[in-house]
């Protein structure tokens, strides 16, 4: 089973730029933010079950230790996922989404079927 990952100011440059992998990367302030309160268990659910074989799942939190690689990422606004492969975006999504319509949107950007 896939976990959720939490990556850091301490981490992304190693889970992510020097993976051959695909990320799928959400910043988010579960503090502040009630759509980012609500998309943490959809990302919860999408890894626990394997809803997107081939995308590794990741969190930012950037309000402390994700503080620093949200602002070299130039996140506005929370949340926002970006879908990654090293430091290239492949695609992003903005805000909440439902969990069929957020799947869809990751595969396409991953180009999986």
């Amino acid at each position: 089973m896939s976990k959720l990952i939490e990556i850091t100011d301490d981490n992304y440059e190693k889970e992510i730029y020097q993976s051959d992998d695909i990320w799928s990367v959400t910043f988010s302030d579960l503090e502040h933010c009630s759509p980012c309160r609500a998309l943490h268990p959809v990302l919860e659910n999408i890894v626990s079950n394997n809803k997107v074989p081939g995308v590794k799942f990741g969190t930012v939190a950037i309000q402390n230790s994700g503080l620093n690689f949200s602002t070299s990422m130039a996140i506005r606004g929370v949340p926002t996922t970006h879908v990654m492969r090293k430091n290239k975006i492949l695609g992003t999504v903005v805000g909440f989404i439902p969990e069929n319509d957020f799947i869809e949107k990751i595969k396409a950007f991953a180009k999986i079927d």
